[in-house]
């Protein structure tokens, strides 16, 4: 018969689990925290968005460009 028991294999991956889950939490808590937000851009009305997105975007009867045609992938030498 075997010295381990029960209660002992128990206790052992209680152990095992605490410490395992307390590691967990220690590494979360290394984390830096986070910068704190600022404001980098000033407001800007919404007009100003919608003259530069129409000049920017194709229209719907013109052509896009035609794409160039794939390279193919080097072949191994023997």
């Amino acid at each position: 018969m075997s010295t381990l028991s029960f209660p002992r294999i128990a206790l052992a991956l209680l152990v095992l689990l605490v410490l395992g889950l307390g590691g967990a939490f220690l590494k979360l808590g290394m984390n830096p925290p986070l910068p704190v937000q600022t404001i980098v851009h000033k407001e800007l009305p919404g007009t100003q968005f919608a003259a530069t997105q129409t000049q920017a975007m194709p229209q719907a009867g013109q052509p896009l460009p035609a794409m160039p045609e794939p390279v193919a992938a080097p072949t191994l030498q023997h």
